[in-house]
């Protein structure tokens, strides 16, 4: 194998010259699947400019989802390498083309479920767990364009679905307050949701009347699971619990969204081509909004009962950001949950943190 240059040298900038470079560690992966050899091509991009990264992305990718493929058993070391030497990519490039997001998407769950069961996560080690989440967060935020809406056409709800619910799992289920962090900010990046500091695509008022529609599906089980989170364990750490208020809210936020369902397209009856995935689709009828909103007030009761007097002043700041996102997208919608959204915000006007106040 070609040694890895030393750091001090400037990044190739030579499409043509990284290409000569990057192959043998390339090659050598396929025929050699082992962590040495994930960690010397993983060392090599490092030394190649984003641009040039850029043009030979699916080149660089594909021993790495080879090795990933390889229906062999893998050591978790192995799983993670990849991971982490994906995630480098992810972090430079775009992804431009559907089928990628798409592969990829799946790829990376496959990393992370179970193979006797995958509606949930393997039991492997944490270190594997936390570099795949990163991977996904970075595919996510590195799709480009249009292609991220693909996602929440009715064909992908299974797929839509089993990664939701895996992530849910993971931010239920896991003993580390970061994977729980990651799978919950993942599932926020899914869901177009993500407030984090990177860029991220803003949807126009038709597509998110598109997604508000496909997660209108999913609806009862993240705000089920995400309650569980939120009122569960006093152990698991306020950020856990910041990060599931948001989810929580966001969801909400992007399903009932008045605007969204006074906007009502004329409901298109779902392609007979779809067979079974069309039992999945939900048509948000004004019964359907009357009895979600029903089912809301009772976890969100719950909700604001285990948070608006929590010991940490983030949580119950974030609170009154859910007060605010609620009552400012979903007054209509969710009628019947204003006056405890209101009683919340009272409660806040005398809290003891000066920012809860203010806010």
């Amino acid at each position: 194998t070609p040694a890895v240059m030393p750091p001090t040298m400037a990044q190739i900038s030579d499409p043509k010259i990284a290409f000569a470079y990057l192959r043998p560690a390339c090659v050598l992966l396929t025929r050699d699947p082992t962590v040495t050899n994930v960690e010397t091509l993983s060392a090599q991009l490092k030394e190649v400019n984003d641009a040039t990264l850029q043009q030979l992305q699916e080149y660089v990718l594909f021993p790495l989802r080879f090795v990933l493929k390889v229906p062999t058993p893998k050591k978790d070391q192995l799983v993670q390498a990849v991971a982490e030497a994906m995630s480098h990519v992810l972090e430079k490039t775009c992804v431009q083309t559907w089928e990628t997001l798409h592969d990829l998407l799946s790829e990376l769950c496959l990393c992370l479920c179970s193979p006797a069961d995958p509606g949930k996560p393997a039991d492997t080690s944490e270190e594997l767990k936390s570099a795949v989440l990163r991977c996904l967060d970075a595919l996510l935020h590195a799709a480009y364009g249009d292609i991220v809406f693909k996602l929440f056409e009715p064909v992908m709800l299974p797929g839509l679905g089993a990664a939701i619910s895996l992530l849910l799992a993971l931010g239920e289920n896991e003993k580390s307050r970061d994977i729980q962090s990651s799978a919950l900010k993942c599932l926020q990046a899914l869901t177009l949701q993500c407030d984090c500091t990177q860029e991220h695509i803003v949807p126009s008022s038709e597509e998110r009347c598109t997604i508000g529609s496909t997660m209108a599906s999913f609806l009862p089980g993240i705000t089920m699971a995400v309650a569980r989170i939120i009122t569960g364990d006093l152990r698991q750490g306020h950020a856990v619990t910041v990060r599931a208020i948001k989810v929580w809210s966001r969801t909400v936020g992007l399903v009932m969204e008045d605007a969204q369902l006074q906007a009502s397209e004329p409901w298109k009856t779902p392609s007979p081509d779809l067979g079974r995935i069309r039992q999945l689709v939900v048509h948000r009828t004004q019964d359907w909004v009357k009895s979600t909103a029903g089912k809301l007030f009772v976890l969100l009761k719950k909700i604001i009962s285990c948070t608006m007097a929590h010991q940490h002043w983030t949580v119950r700041l974030e609170m009154v950001e859910l007060v605010d996102h609620l009552l400012a997208r979903c007054s209509q919608s969710l009628g019947e949950c204003v006056g405890l959204l209101l009683e919340a915000l009272v409660g806040a006007v005398n809290d003891e943190e000066p920012r809860v106040r203010k806010r």
